[in-house]
């Protein structure tokens, strides 16, 4: 449920007399304007016997009611609040009242006055003011007829006073008192100037001079002028300007005639561009027929500083086997050699050069039969079908000489031809010749030509050794070993047998003894003495071991405790171990002990030792209290009840408290009347 916070108050008291640091007191006494009624207080500043020194207002009845009206009207005994556009319909300051554009008095005969504070002055849109009343240039009007010296007055009012009024004019040097009421205030020009007044309007002019009006200056001549001292111009003329020009000493008078820009040459042209007085020239393109600029092929011609000369790419000499020549007159001539079959004939402008045919009593160009030659960027070769080399059995190498070969038999072969056939003939084996021969398939067989003995096709008594000797060991071939004898080493596959040592190459890490093979965990390996094991680590996969010694030793080379740090058992799978740590010279175990029996520590059970351990070793806190019972083994904690000086257990008024499983909540809590 909600919690109930009530603090003091009162319906028949202003301000409390006790009112603490802090604490709220809130007085429902209608106010009468003395009482301190509808007000809400709070006690500040240095308490003395629970009662601060400053009971201060902070808000209340009385101040809310003030604003409770609506925005921007003026309500008596209340608030000003504007509205949204921060205003308010009417001001009443003592006896001025503001509404509207109208600022009035409301006392009897009331005066309203304007009183600027000081005597300094203010700028407004660059105007400087003294300390006066500034309207920004906008009239006041129904101004009464003054009576004091002080009294503002009205236009007509001073229009009237002025009538008769004299005023002091003065030229910088001189003064002159005028009578407006009987005088005439003359306007006179001096040199040049001419005045005039009508209608109340005073009119200056300037007078004519001698000067005749005009425009001055032509395409021949310049304006000249004389200026008196009072900036007018007294005199104007002209002067002539020259109206020829000088080119390549020929005079053109420009006043009566036109200077001319003509082109002349092949492929020169000329524009005037009156819109911009640009003259422009211009070069044709040259062509075969017109002369004209040109530009010149990279290709074709270098061109530096404008001297064009023929890239080295262009014909200017010609070389020959012997010799050079240059063309004379843009020709040269290409003659033939009859003597080497080769002749030239021009037609129009291509040169072409004959080579005869060559024959067997002169030379010239051939053609080669494609049967018998190959011909490839000129290189001609025998085809592959003429004979040019012959490979023997023993290799390549033999070429015919002077067009011709002999093909001549060795042992056991015989050649011989008839025309054009050449026939290689085996001849038969026998004792005394080598030769071809078949074998029986009784006692060879022969596959892709070669040939293999069969089983059993010659005799142990046909051989001239009918026996091996091993170690020491004579054994008859098809006998059988029952005592072999006499070695010193032996290597099978990768076992080696050496002395009383067994042993694999270093590539191979493991020797695997196998009793009752083909089961993989079946069988044993007996050892009848001791076994020593000097690797760096020991494997047993079997899933029960037996050890007759009682004792166990692990870090039998450790020399100290710190050596042995770590050692223990340790079960993989379960990640359980059971280790010596030398800090605190312990074992440290990393799972739970689970025993039926009692555990003892220096020969007292640990039940009884943690109970004496708990009974010396509990410390108890602020309102708890703490008994052991050793005959008994009971620990009795009890808690202290509460007081005002003592923190403990309590319970709570159910008129204040609401308990619900343990929380505590208030429901009320009351400051009381006053």
């Amino acid at each position: 449920m909600a919690s109930i916070l009530r603090i003091k108050r009162s319906g028949t008291a202003g301000d409390p007399t006790t009112l603490g640091q802090g604490e709220l007191a809130y007085s429902s006494l209608a106010d009468n304007g003395s009482n301190g009624g509808d007000r809400l207080y709070i006690g500040t500043g240095t308490e003395v016997a629970g009662n601060a020194v400053n009971h201060e207002v902070i808000g209340g009845k009385y101040f809310t009611s003030k604003l409770d009206h609506a925005l921007g009207t003026l309500t008596p005994n209340s608030a000003i609040l504007v509205d949204a556009n921060s205003k308010i319909d009417v001001l009443n300051v003592d006896n001025v009242t503001l509404n509207g554009n109208t600022i009035s008095t409301t006392d009897t005969n009331g005066g309203l006055i304007l009183a600027p504070n000081g005597t300094g002055t203010t700028t407004v849109n660059s105007v400087v003011f003294g300390t006066t009343v500034d309207v920004v240039g906008k009239r006041i009007t129904q101004v009464a007829t003054p009576t004091a010296d002080s009294d503002a007055a009205t236009k007509a009012y001073v229009d009237a006073v002025t009538a008769g009024q004299t005023f002091t004019i003065g030229d910088g040097s001189a003064t002159d008192t005028f009578n407006a009421a009987s005088g005439t205030l003359l306007f006179n020009g001096l040199t040049g100037i001419t005045t005039a007044v009508t209608n109340d309007a005073v009119s200056i002019d300037l007078d004519d001079t001698s000067v005749t009006a005009g425009d001055y200056g032509s395409a021949t001549a310049i304006p000249t002028f004389t200026v008196d001292g009072q900036g007018r111009l007294t005199a104007a003329g002209t002067a002539s300007i020259s109206t020829s020009l000088n080119v390549q000493g020929d005079t053109i008078p420009l006043a009566s005639q036109s200077l001319l820009f003509a082109s002349s040459g092949d492929g020169i042209s000329f524009a005037y561009d009156s819109g911009t007085n640009t003259a422009t020239y211009s070069m044709a393109t040259a062509t075969t027929s017109a002369k004209g600029v040109a530009s010149f092929a990279t290709a074709d011609f270098g061109v530096s500083s404008g001297a064009v000369s023929l890239n080295d790419a262009v014909v200017k000499g010609v070389g020959a086997n012997s010799g050079s020549t240059t063309p004379t007159g843009h020709s040269f001539s290409i003659i033939g050699d009859s003597s080497q079959g080769i002749t030239t004939s021009g037609s129009g402008a291509n040169v072409t050069v004959t080579i005869a045919d060559a024959t067997v009593s002169a030379k010239g160009v051939a053609s080669f039969a494609t049967a018998d030659f190959g011909v490839s960027s000129g290189a001609v070769s025998l085809n592959d079908a003429v004979l040019k080399t012959i490979t023997t059995d023993t290799g390549a190498g033999l070429t015919p000489s002077s067009h011709g070969i002999s093909i001549v038999g060795g042992e056991g072969v015989d050649v011989t031809h008839a025309g054009a056939v050449i026939t290689v003939t085996g001849e038969d084996a026998t004792y005394t010749n080598k030769g071809i021969a078949s074998f029986d398939t009784n006692d060879f067989t022969v596959t892709s030509g070669a040939v293999s003995l069969k089983s059993g096709s010659v005799a142990n008594a046909d051989l001239a050794n009918d026996g091996i000797v091993i170690g020491s060991t004579d054994v008859s071939l098809g006998g059988t070993i029952t005592n072999l004898v006499g070695l010193t080493n032996v290597t099978v596959d990768d076992i080696t047998l050496n002395g009383n040592v067994i042993s694999t190459p270093s590539s191979v890490n493991d020797i695997i003894l196998d009793p009752k093979g083909g089961d993989s965990a079946g069988g044993r390996v007996i050892i009848q003495g001791d076994l020593l094991v000097q690797g760096t680590e020991t494997i047993v996969n079997s899933t029960t071991m037996t050890i007759n010694d009682k004792n166990l030793v692990l870090a039998d080379s450790a020399a100290d405790a710190t050596a042995a740090n770590g050692a223990g058992i340790t079960i993989n799978g379960a990640a359980a171990t059971l280790q010596y740590l030398v800090s605190g010279d312990k074992w440290e175990v990393n799972k739970d002990f689970n025993t039926t029996g009692e555990l003892y520590r220096n020969g007292t059970a640990i039940g009884e030792y943690i109970q004496d351990v708990m009974g010396t070793a509990i410390a108890v806190g602020e309102g708890l209290d703490f008994a052991y019972n050793d005959g008994a083994g009971t620990h009795t904690f009890s808690a202290e009840l509460a007081t005002i000086t003592n923190k403990g257990v309590a319970s709570y008024d159910s008129d204040q408290f609401t308990v619900t499983s343990g929380a505590v909540t208030v429901s009320t809590l009351d400051g009381g009347t006053y």
